[in-house]
């Protein structure tokens, strides 16, 4: 049995050697007909620069027939395949705008926003990719809200804007680090206004506070009462949202420092 084992496995791959050499020479001089079936024999096992090289040539030579359609749908995913990740968006995007009504166009539509997601970026790089892949996974889910990848879409969009919130805070953080207090007020402002689920926001929320607090202490004297009472409300937003938070001891360090700061401009102002 073994033997015999033995034997038909090197059957097997004498036969997919000669089938291999086969396609070879079909991608090379082939009729239409039989590129056409080894750029799906590679496709099929998995061989997507070779298949992705006849596609190309095929779509040419296919172009205005009714065999389009199908060569641009597995070429855009032979790129996919390949990690080529902006090259497929582009041709799901050629898909979707030259067949809107075809079975498939869910799914390329869908496929656009993951091309997009696997090209985006962490957090401390640049995010334009990131912001395409939301746009592109907001279409899909107002275009198909029942299709069967909706749910894994609205986790993607959850994923791609924290990381939005990420880069948001950090370059707050950065601002507040670099003791530019104004900046880092205004951007933890903007941060929570614009992602207000975020994890973030509570600690966000802690350094809009002790931003405001050093803005205020480090103000001309005409400013500082109404920047100190702008801390005083930060802090007291912070407590109604986060009462029991790990931040608290910070935040009321904060606090107790901007109410001595504001008695003693109250004396000064009486006396």
């Amino acid at each position: 049995l073994y033997f015999l084992g033995l034997l038909l496995g090197l059957a097997f791959l004498a036969s997919c050697s000669q089938e291999l050499r086969t396609y070879s020479k079909y991608s090379r001089k082939g009729t239409l007909s039989q590129k056409d079936s080894a750029a799906f024999f590679y496709y099929n096992n998995g061989d997507y620069e070779r298949a992705s090289f006849l596609f190309e040539e095929l779509q040419a030579a296919y172009r205005g027939s009714a065999r389009a359609k199908d060569i641009l749908y597995h070429y855009a995913y032979a790129k996919f395949n390949s990690g080529q990740y902006i090259i497929s968006a582009y041709y799901f995007d050629q898909y979707v705008k030259l067949y809107p009504a075809d079975p498939k166009t869910p799914d390329c539509t869908y496929m656009v926003a993951e091309s997009y997601y696997r090209e985006s970026a962490p957090s401390y790089l640049d995010q334009s990719f990131t912001n395409q892949a939301i746009q592109q996974y907001q279409l899909f889910i107002n275009n198909y809200p029942f299709a069967q990848q909706i749910g894994e879409a609205n986790a993607r969009m959850k994923e791609l804007r924290e990381r939005l919130a990420k880069k948001e805070f950090d370059t707050a953080k950065l601002y507040y680090d670099r003791e530019k207090f104004k900046a880092a007020v205004t951007s933890f402002q903007v941060m929570m206004e614009e992602y207000p689920d975020s994890r973030y926001r509570e600690e966000a929320q802690l350094f809009l506070l002790k931003s405001a607090y050093e803005l205020a202490n480090n103000s001309v004297k005409q400013k500082q009462k109404n920047r100190y009472l702008d801390a005083v409300d930060y802090y007291e937003r912070f407590i109604d949202s986060f009462l029991n938070s790990a931040f608290k001891k910070d935040a009321e360090n904060s606090y107790l420092k901007t109410k001595k700061a504001l008695g003693r401009i109250n004396i000064a102002e009486i006396g």
